[in-house]
């Protein structure tokens, strides 16, 4: 059975950098036999935004969110995956509040054990993270791949990231530079090895 990997582009751009590295990483992907597809979550629409908090998700024997809304359709999509990527840009020492929303809506696929145990379709799967910055690591994203590290190892998956400091690009001109390329399409190879 074929693999297949979902990025989870978390850009409001349209044609941004993160969006356009992300993309070299698919390709190497597709050269190693893995199909990928996107949620675009910047622009998903949803009832309410992010988690409401109603435990409806704790209470089902079933796992995903019970608000009925494209958002909690491309959450519940994601155990569908041999792999999840979150493809983001850094707003503000942050993920996009677009992309924050669909990350909230992921507790809907966790079931907490009386031990502290953490239960999950998305156990064991790997993980990753492809962020930029107009900031150093340091102070910036080297936090945020943290706030996406954390959950990876609760629910035992193994994590992998490519972090993408000072990228001061006109929006998409990324990849005329090779040095960004390489290491964009170094990671999709790393991440098809894992798979």
């Amino acid at each position: 059975m074929s693999k297949k990997v979902v990025f989870i582009h978390g850009s409001p751009r349209k044609k941004g950098n993160t969006l356009a590295l992300a993309e070299v990483a698919r390709e190497a992907l597709a050269e190693s036999g893995i199909a990928s597809d996107v949620i675009d979550a910047a622009r998903l629409e949803f009832k309410y935004p992010g988690c409401i908090a109603c435990y409806k998700c704790q209470q089902s024997p079933e796992y995903g969110c019970h608000i009925d809304d494209a958002l909690a359709r491309a959450v519940k999509s994601l155990p569908e995956y041999d792999a999840v990527v979150l493809a983001t840009p850094i707003y503000w020492f942050s993920y996009p509040a677009q992309v924050k929303m669909l990350v909230d809506r992921i507790f809907s696929l966790v079931k907490f054990g009386q031990n502290h145990e953490f239960f999950s379709p998305l156990s064991g799967k790997p993980w990753a993270l492809l962020a930029t910055a107009g900031g150093q690591l340091e102070n910036n994203l080297l936090e945020l791949e943290k706030q996406w590290r954390i959950p990876a190892g609760l629910l035992g998956c193994e994590f992998v990231s490519m972090l993408f400091p000072t990228c001061h690009y006109e929006p998409g001109k990324i990849v005329e530079d090779p040095a960004p390329v390489a290491r964009a399409h170094a990671f999709g190879l790393r991440l098809a090895g894992m798979l």
